[in-house]
């Protein structure tokens, strides 16, 4: 069984896969990605995967074309040991980007400083309150 966790963060969606990508649960990846990457990066998060199938690299190959179609950057991360095997042995790894753990990092802290941004800008919007409790508009 196929269980997916998927969490938006900023620009970056992440598909945290458990379980085995096989024939037929692997489709079940594929609607998930389709269906919830409104992003510019997809990532799939593949540390709980314990077993993947011809389906399952079948659903990769789909994935990497649909990424193309439409420019959304896709990427492998946490790929275990059996996984990248199956990927080399059917010489599919050169076509994945993997994420390494500085990715995710410098991910993650451009999410964060990109949030962080949006809350300075939408802070300097709100007029001032003075000792009063009244507002005080500043010119600029």
């Amino acid at each position: 069984m196929l269980k997916l966790t998927i969490r938006n963060l900023g620009d970056a969606t992440i598909f945290r896969c458990e379980g085995r990508i096989v024939f037929p649960e692997a489709e079940t990846l594929r609607v998930a990605v389709f269906t919830h990457s409104r992003t510019r990066l997809a990532v799939l998060d593949l540390a709980g995967i314990n077993a993947i199938d011809g389906a399952g690299l079948g659903i990769f190959v789909s994935l990497r074309a649909w990424s193309r179609a439409t420019g959304t950057r896709l990427k492998l991360m946490n790929l275990k040991p059996r996984v990248e095997y199956m990927l080399k042995l059917t010489h599919l790894r050169p076509l994945f980007e993997i994420c390494s753990v500085r990715d995710v990092l410098e991910l993650f802290c451009h999410i964060f400083n990109r949030s962080r941004l949006v809350e300075a800008e939408a802070a300097s919007d709100i007029p001032a309150l003075d000792d009063t409790g009244l507002m005080s508009i500043e010119a600029r």
